[in-house]
């Protein structure tokens, strides 16, 4: 298991927070989902999908845990302090994921440094952890990570409807609500272990133009781009396509433009820091 690539468990998406004491609640922290193997002090870092990231965040190579090996469950995370408030902020984090360039990620590393925040522990000193409950392994959490520059625990609450009230006055991504007494399952997105509950924006917009290589519909707003609408029904689709020859002005290489008339609610994860919706989904249209 050790230094080898592992797909976490995923989370259940929810719109109900639970709020029986079994469940703790911690921030959905927006940033890369990863798995950190640590082996005598030498770090390997993992995605969800497997991919090996170590080279692009040279900086968690400076964490000494108080343990001889142990893989780590968490989010690398990057902080915007541009409002005074750190956030964490996708864009950042991107832009550390996909450098390549030796000497552009050194400069990075100084700009937009990473941050590992930790919430669960699956194995440690040779011992797979999986099976145990996640409140003795939020215990074992506590024992290997001291928070500070390059890593810290992600804090858990006991009330989920007060955290995620806070979380909608910061803007943040939503929550996690997790079953304490539930086991670990690696590769699997299992019912009643852990929830995600997402705080989505919404707004009206209107669809501009048609993206031909790949499915998208670009989004405007006074006139202004808004970014890629993708996730569109099949029967909303159909109802769109049915219509929309009537309102073309132009065309070129990448995109059929069309008169901006047709309106739609849509819902999006959070604005990009160029102002774009990012992961926007179709709600309804509006007539």
């Amino acid at each position: 298991m050790l230094n080898t690539p592992i797909k976490p468990m995923l989370l259940q998406p929810a719109t109900i927070i639970p709020t029986t004491d079994n469940y703790i609640h911690q921030i959905k922290f927006d940033g890369i989902r990863t798995i950190l193997h640590y082996d005598r002090g030498s770090i390997k870092i993992y995605t969800r999908h497997k991919n090996v990231i170590t080279l692009q965040f040279p900086e968690m190579k400076n964490l000494r845990l108080p343990v001889q090996n142990c893989i780590l469950d968490g989010e690398l995370i990057c902080f915007d302090t541009s409002d005074g408030t750190p956030k964490p902020s996708f864009d950042d984090i991107m832009i550390r994921f996909q450098a390549t360039n030796q000497i552009k990620i050194e400069e990075l590393v100084k700009q937009i440094p990473a941050h590992f925040a930790a919430f669960d522990v699956l194995y440690l000193n040779g011992s797979v952890e999986v099976s145990k409950p996640l409140g003795e392994r939020l215990s074992l959490l506590e024992e290997i990570v001291t928070n500070n520059e390059y890593i810290s625990i992600c804090q858990s609450y006991s009330d989920g409807n007060v955290l995620f009230d806070k979380i909608v006055d910061l803007g943040l991504e939503g929550i996690v609500s997790k079953h304490k007494d539930k086991r670990y399952h690696l590769d699997s997105r299992p019912i009643d272990v852990f929830y995600k509950i997402k705080n989505y924006q919404y707004d009206i917009v209107a669809i501009s133009a048609i993206r031909k290589q790949k499915f998208g519909w670009v989004m405007s707003k006074d006139n202004r781009y808004m970014g890629m609408l993708e996730f569109v029904s099949p029967v909303e689709r159909e109802a769109f396509y049915k219509i929309y020859k009537q309102l073309i002005i132009k065309e070129d290489k990448e995109y059929i433009h069309l008169d901006p008339v047709i309106k739609c609610k849509v819902k999006y994860q959070c604005l990009s820091k160029k102002g774009y919706m990012r992961s926007a989904s179709l709600e309804k249209f509006i007539i």
